[in-house]
């Protein structure tokens, strides 16, 4: 092959091979909730889908205890500077690129990071038992604020939710504050083991509660009606970066594609997967089949799907540190962005030789 030949291949090589060596440092925690083994995995399984459309590799650390930072419900460790710690810290400190958790947008942490576009929404919601008939009607339903008003309210401390009550200027949502629980696995039991209990949080930490726990429900506000108590409360979870970051563009494209591609409602489908409403059709479709077939019998065999839940319920929480993308060291990835001139330099080399 002549020198000529060499310089031109080197000449198009960089339009026909696009080489990425970015790689960036992540942090997360889990999350105080007795399902967090399926909060990591599914922080892991969308950095993982943005990181493929992105076209980098990335490290996501797990801090050791669950601080978010911002000064949410006192969630907020400071210095005499008045520096956040936790996970907005590690972003301030420049410890961290990003941060990916159950994280509200809030105004407080606007100050310190710079959000994406949200990756999930939610609204305000109660979890309650099935069987508190004395706070639901006949046909068993009741909006948000008449279950409230009968119950005994309970929150989070130090929640998103816990805030909206205590701080709304609306005497409607004041009147109803909440008792505050430190722990999630004591206020469930409490709604579990008592009458007319109430835990008051958003849709998106209840609903995946009641998802494993067939004896409860989830009733939510009417988000599409601005005179619905809770209107207000919307809370969205997002990704953090540095202010002005410079790969704020590159996360907010990726998330952007996985939402306007449908994979992003996708991943949350399954990670927030309702056993309950599975078995409640299973049974259903059994009794049809009985009715049909009077003399015949069947089983339905839950094992697969128990199966699926096991493997896909890894406990991250063994290590403070975990990598999706392996070897750690940076990944090159390389891809084909121009085929015509590929061909370009084919026809040229032929035509020389």
């Amino acid at each position: 092959m002549s020198i000529l030949s060499l310089i031109i291949i080197l000449f198009f090589s960089g339009n026909i091979f696009h080489i990425n060596t970015l790689h960036l440092n992540g942090v997360t925690l889990v999350p105080n909730h007795p399902h967090s083994d399926v909060y990591v995995n599914f922080f892991h399984e969308l950095m993982t889908e943005i990181s493929d459309v992105g076209q980098f590799s990335y490290q996501l650390r797990t801090l050791p205890e669950a601080i978010y930072g911002g000064d949410i419900g006192g969630n907020i460790t400071t210095t005499t500077t008045t520096q956040p710690q936790g996970l907005i810290g590690e972003i301030y400190e420049n410890h961290a690129d990003f941060i990916i958790a159950d994280m509200e947008i809030t105004s407080e942490r606007k100050k310190f990071v710079q959000f994406t576009r949200p990756f999930m929404r939610s609204k305000l919601a109660a979890l309650i038992r099935k069987s508190s008939s004395s706070l639901l009607n006949d046909n068993g339903k009741k909006d948000l604020r008449e279950i409230l008003q009968q119950s005994k309210r309970i929150v989070i401390k130090g929640s998103l939710a816990d805030r909206y009550f205590k701080t709304s200027s609306n005497p409607l949502v004041y009147h109803l504050l909440p008792y505050s629980i430190a722990q999630m696995d004591v206020a469930i039991n409490l709604v579990k083991s008592e009458r007319d209990y109430a835990l008051v949080s958003d849709n998106v930490r209840l609903d995946l509660i009641a998802a494993y726990d067939c004896d409860l429900q989830v009733i939510t506000t009417d988000s599409n009606d601005p005179k619905s108590f809770g209107y207000d409360f919307q809370p969205e979870y997002a990704i953090a970066v540095e202010r002005n970051s410079p790969f704020l563009g590159l996360f907010e494209k990726s998330i952007e594609y996985l939402d306007e591609t449908g994979k992003l409602e996708l991943i949350i489908d399954q990670h927030w997967y309702n056993q309950c409403e599975q078995q409640q059709q299973q049974q259903i479709m059994q009794a049809q089949h009985q009715n049909d077939f009077p003399d015949h019998h069947i089983s339905i065999d839950n094992d697969n799907d128990d199966n699926y839940l096991e493997n896909n319920s890894t406990d991250f929480q063994t290590s403070s540190s975990y990598s999706f993308k392996q070897p750690t060291t940076t990944l090159t990835l390389i891809s084909f962005v121009n085929f015509s001139n590929f061909i370009i330099i084919c026809t040229i080399i032929i035509i020389i030789m």
